[in-house]
């Protein structure tokens, strides 16, 4: 129990330092005149996802890349159940759904096609450069693409829309930059930066222990650790600032931080195989992963039905989030490893 314990002291400072990381690294972005279309894809996801991209690097350093990819897809599952939290306790009586542009739908694919190229490095095992997999390269390359893709169409998007997100994004900082100069947003960043690596750290290696240490006569193994608490934990910092943006009413912006977190968590498999000795990536997982990337393509493409087919009085994309997450949790329990 005093794993748990230290567990759930980690994450609580993981939320409070991934909330300031995520406002520092967006106000980076609002000072410097980065578009602002593109701040809840890029900017904003990129820095709520770096408590992942540390954990998941830890992991692979101690020798558990299954914990590690597991964290990945098990935070990019999450991430869209966040969207069941708040439709039933921040929303409650419609559908964040019917709310958001389908000028996301870009993101979105972009997050499926990396996601099944990640499960054609099963497929089709290759050696790769240096350990790494040319599955892994590709994940890279199509990764920069898909930002480049993402900010040509937003760019080109000259309408409404652009200036209200601006209006929004404006609002959101308003309070919480105070008048804060470019300098400071940076080293407000590089502190917090460096506490969510300290941080990070420390959940690879408590959860390691917890993985390893029978609770109750069960032992969960590093798979379903790293797919249960420590996804869960670096995921707060997503959950945190999309609540907060959505209760201003910059709708997109929260989806935009969701599609674009789990965009970059699918990349960070490229960085774990990057630091994996001996062998690449996918020699050293098995049938959990696999399932695990499935349940996270099905879920968002949920997500994005519910999108396209927009009924503000009907929630069923809600309520298919919420047991496709569930039912996942339970199917990956039962081939936890």
């Amino acid at each position: 129990m005093l794993y748990i314990l230290i567990f759930a002291v980690l994450a609580g400072f993981i939320i409070v330092v991934g909330k300031k990381l995520s406002l520092y690294g967006d106000a980076i972005g609002d000072l410097m005149g980065i578009e602002k279309s593109w701040i809840g894809i890029v900017m904003l996801a990129a820095v709520t996802s770096l408590p992942e991209m540390v954990t998941s690097i830890s992991a692979t350093l101690m020798g558990n890349p299954q914990m590690a990819v597991s964290n990945i897809f098990g935070s990019n599952l999450f991430n869209i159940f966040v969207v069941f939290i708040v439709d039933i306790f921040v929303l409650r009586s419609t559908s964040l759904s019917s709310k958001v542009s389908s000028k996301n739908f870009m993101a979105g694919f972009w997050a499926m096609i990396l996601t099944l190229i990640f499960l054609l490095g099963f497929s089709f095992p290759t050696e790769g450069i240096m350990n790494i997999s040319l599955f892994s390269l590709m994940i890279l390359g199509i990764y920069f693409i898909a930002m480049k893709s993402i900010y040509v169409y937003e760019h080109q998007q000259n309408d409404e829309f652009s200036e209200k997100l601006e209006e929004e994004i404006k609002e959101f900082h308003e309070i919480e930059e105070g008048g804060i100069t470019l300098p400071q947003a940076k080293k407000g960043f590089a502190i917090n930066a460096f506490f969510v690596v300290v941080l990070g750290t420390g959940l690879s290696f408590i959860g390691d222990k917890i993985a390893s240490t029978p609770f109750f006569g069960i032992q969960l193994g590093e798979s379903f650790v790293g797919l249960i608490l420590i996804a869960l934990a670096t995921s707060l910092p997503e959950l945190t600032v999309s609540i907060e943006a959505i209760k201003l009413k910059s709708y997109d912006m929260a989806v935009g931080n969701l599609f674009g977190s789990n965009i970059f968590n699918i990349m960070i498999i490229f960085i774990t195989d990057l630091f994996l000795r001996d062998e690449n990536i996918y020699q050293s997982l098995g049938g959990f992963h696999k399932l695990t990337a499935i349940f996270s393509m099905l879920i968002l493409l949920v997500f994005m039905m519910g999108i396209m087919f927009k009924n503000k009085k009907r929630r069923y994309d809600t309520y298919i989030i919420g047991l496709i997450y569930f039912v996942s949790m339970y199917i990956l329990y039962i081939k936890r490893g």
